[in-house]
């Protein structure tokens, strides 16, 4: 109530204004543009502002657990990546200005090995050894297929590499004001909000150049996109050792089953006939060494006694 006798005596002070000021003129065209306005401001004042309202559908069986606390690692990750080889977790500390390696599984006594950078939280623009060198707020951080770990270093304004040689800059950096262009590692300019991700199809890195809106592509060498661990794993030695043992068992079997199968040859040597009976119905290796010996002494008397003469056939003439 108090509300709508403020507004009508509003209206009508308003009104009374508008009269003195406009008794030359039209009234009619003037009340009725002031009259026009008021009605306006008063609808967009009375209007409240709504919300559409949120619709949420709960899936069942996630459980949210704190594995690792950054302040008990010394460690305030700012992003994280993993690497294809090994699983291992690569996260950058923006805070503290380092890249932290980190082996899982992660438990409450994970701890974080330094690979570039300074727990001191020490700040700047430092190439070289991992050790020496310095980085200043880095935010983003990305792993290829060999394991070189690129970092983007976003107050330096320069895309980092940590690999085999030390830590290197590939992009940016040369100088200290933002910008955009493309053009070689040395020329090349980057906002001061950005982003890197290895992509391997490509051999590339995608830069997410967020204060540019633009998507930047540099691309990689192929060794470092088709990299293959040259070290033996578990799962290769527990392969041959399988295999060994395949094949040893196949030849204890056969060597232990083997003197069980005779050749065909001698069956038929012992039976005197190229017909050779059912290995079921043969007779057992023992009779036929037994029955080899009794014809090799028959043959030893028949040669010391001599052979039997044979009969003479007469002649049909000398029977006449």
């Amino acid at each position: 109530m108090t509300n709508h006798l403020v507004f009508c005596a509003f209206t009508v002070l308003a009104l009374t204004c508008c009269l003195q000021f406009q008794a030359h003129a039209s009234p009619s065209g003037s009340l009725i543009e002031h009259l026009s306005s008021l009605l306006k401001w008063r609808r967009s004042n009375s209007k409240t502002p709504q919300s559409d309202g949120n619709v949420l559908q709960f899936e069942n069986g996630y459980v949210v657990e704190t594995v690792v606390e950054g302040n008990d690692i010394g460690v305030v990750p700012h992003r994280i990546r993993v690497s294809a080889e090994y699983g291992e977790l690569f996260a950058v500390d923006a805070i503290n200005s380092n890249i932290v390696q980190i082996t899982p599984p992660l438990s409450q006594y994970s701890r974080g090995r330094l690979v570039a950078g300074s727990f001191q939280g020490c700040t700047g623009h430092v190439d070289g050894k991992p050790s020496d060198s310095r980085f200043n707020h880095p935010k983003g951080i990305t792993v290829d297929d060999k394991g070189n770990v690129y970092v983007a270093d976003t107050q330096n304004l320069a895309i980092r590499k940590i690999g085999d040689a030390g830590v290197t800059t590939i992009a940016g950096g040369k100088s200290n004001v933002a910008g955009y262009r493309d053009g070689p590692s040395e020329d090349a300019k980057f906002s001061n909000d950005f982003d890197v991700v290895y992509v391997r199809p490509i051999c590339s890195l995608l830069v997410i150049d967020r204060g540019n809106a633009a998507l930047r592509q540099i691309i990689l060498n192929q060794e470092d996109c088709n990299y293959q661990s040259s070290s033996i794993s578990i799962t290769d030695v527990l392969t041959v050792v399988g295999a060994v043992l395949v094949v040893y068992a196949t030849y204890r079997f056969q060597q232990g089953f083997g003197s069980s199968f005779i050749p065909k040859t001698e069956y038929a040597e012992f039976y005197g006939s190229t017909e050779v009976p059912s290995y079921a119905t043969s007779k057992s290796l023992k009779q036929r060494s037994k029955h080899r010996q009794r014809e090799k002494v028959g043959h030893l008397l028949l040669e010391g006694v001599g052979a039997e003469k044979k009969p003479v056939k007469k002649r049909k003439n000398q029977l006449r």
